[in-house]
This record gives C-alpha cells, sequence and structure tokens, in this order.
C-alpha cells in the first residue's frame, strides 16, 4: 500500500525571529487514491455536497418558473 499525500489546507508558522512564515501547505498522508485521485472519504463527501446542491438547485428553478407561470403577460 503506497503513501500519498493530500493538501489540505494552509497554515502559518512562527519563525525563530518571531515573524510569520504564511501560506505554508498542510498536508494529510492518506492511503490508496481512486483512479480520480481523491480518498474513498473524499469522493463520498463530494458527491453528498452535490446531491444536496442538486436539491438546492432544483428547488430554486421549481420556484423560478412558478413565479413565471404567475406573471401576467406584458
Amino acid at each position: 500500500m503506497g503513501n500519498n499525500l493530500i493538501k489540505v489546507g494552509y497554515i502559518g508558522l512562527q519563525r525563530q525571529n518571531g515573524k510569520l512564515l504564511l501560506n505554508v501547505p498542510l498536508y494529510i498522508k492518506v492511503g490508496e487514491l481512486n483512479a480520480n485521485g481523491l480518498t474513498d472519504n473524499q469522493t463520498e463527501i463530494i458527491d453528498h455536497v452535490a446531491e444536496i446542491m442538486n436539491c438546492c438547485y432544483e428547488r430554486q428553478l421549481q420556484e423560478y418558473f412558478a413565479s413565471l407561470k404567475d406573471k401576467p403577460d406584458s
């Protein structure tokens, strides 16, 4: 099983002279990546968020089209 690193964010580190070193990439070590370059956990989270967003957009579109039907013709 190979080890892979995935960037999860950026942090700031304090140097010995007290100044900050900003935008230092923060990585975590993960086991295996899928063919898409993500872990199983990341794929699950992305799928879940996409499902939620799809529901929101579907509802917004339905409301928009309903509002068009309610408008009187000009």
